[in-house]
């Protein structure tokens, strides 16, 4: 997708320049270093560039990288507006999850939310569809994980039984303090880019304390005129990109990428045609981009890049990137200024 065709509400945003203000960063400096006016209109938007800057001036300011942490600890159900109404009058956490997943794009446009049943469990699935840097993916991953476990905390009254949380970020520096989870078992460096929270589905069902039905159909509604007011354009090149540079230890396919957004492969192969970017070469291309990338950092042996690129095996990755550069890997590692 095109990020500048998204907003995100500032009021979540004026949250963490609120905290950082308290902690001795000056609220002027962030703000007119990320070339921000303000974020305490109460409905104001910011674009995805402004956040991206205010995420990167933020952590240069305060010398942390755990904001995304921070973040999520701060974002409380009251923080969404009408859609916070709707989750807080829910009957039971099947009915939250499913306004989570039709409402997403009232709380932030960088993920989409689909929530999956299987034998045992339910799923909540955020897959990104905005292409962003990999300090704001990590920001935004880390603080929906630690939003959504203080929220549905929240709402089980303290009553969460223990749970699986997976991220598609490295294990970050600040790990230890995901302690604060429990009794959530944290996982990084999943190879889908997103993060996913496995519950018990036994969960479902459990009767919330707050349930009012007519004030949620309500509320519900009113969610529903502000979603027709979200509307962006897609440029899928972009998104397609971000995802075939994000997977670890794998190539998704066309199909993979098409199910994330529920296409079908076909018609996402069309949206990519019209673009100019044929998923094929589009995949050999960022493929490529990622191996001279990893061969120059020097941090991974060849055998560790072909399989952390999604190849079978040393030869194929050999093959396949000499076609592309003229060059075998190493040869390509070798001819790198010291």
């Amino acid at each position: 997708m095109s990020a500048s065709a998204y907003r995100i509400p500032s009021r979540y945003i004026a949250q963490l320049v609120d905290y950082l203000e308290q902690t001795g960063v000056a609220r002027a400096d962030l703000l007119r270093a990320a070339r921000i006016r303000t974020v305490d209109d109460p409905r104001g938007q910011l674009t995805v560039r402004q956040t991206e800057a205010l995420i990167e001036v933020a952590e240069r300011l305060s010398g942390r990288q755990d904001l995304g942490f921070e973040l999520g600890k701060l974002v409380k159900l009251t923080s969404h507006d009408i859609l916070g109404y709707a989750l807080l009058t829910s009957g039971t956490l099947a009915q939250v999850f499913r306004l989570l997943s039709n409402y997403q794009r009232l709380i932030e446009p960088f993920f989409t939310l689909r929530v999956q049943r299987r034998p045992g469990f339910v799923d909540l699935v955020y897959s990104p569809v905005v292409a962003v840097s990999n300090r704001t993916m990590r920001s935004f991953q880390e603080a929906i994980a630690v939003s959504n476990h203080f929220e549905i905390l929240a709402l089980l009254q303290g009553k969460l039984p223990a749970y699986d949380v997976h991220l598609s970020i490295a294990r970050p520096l600040h790990a230890a303090r995901y302690r604060e989870l429990a009794p959530a078992r944290v996982h990084f460096g999943d190879a889908t880019p997103g993060l996913r929270l496995s519950l018990d589905e036994a969960v479902l069902d459990v009767p919330l304390a707050m349930a009012n039905p007519r004030a949620m159909q309500a509320a519900e509604e009113r969610c529903k005129s502000l979603l027709r007011g979200t509307r962006g354009n897609r440029r899928w090149s972009d998104w397609c990109r971000m995802m075939l540079r994000e997977a670890e230890d794998c190539q998704p396919s066309l199909d993979q990428l098409a199910g994330f957004v529920n296409l079908s492969s076909r018609t996402m192969s069309r949206y990519l045609d019209a673009e100019g970017a044929g998923f094929r070469e589009l995949s050999l291309q960022v493929r490529t981009e990622r191996a001279c990338q990893m061969l120059v950092d020097g941090e991974s042996s060849v055998t560790q890049i072909a399989y952390r690129l999604g190849y079978g095996d040393v030869a194929s990755f050999d093959r396949c990137f000499r076609r592309r550069t003229g060059q075998t890997p190493t040869e390509h590692r070798r001819r790198q200024p010291d």
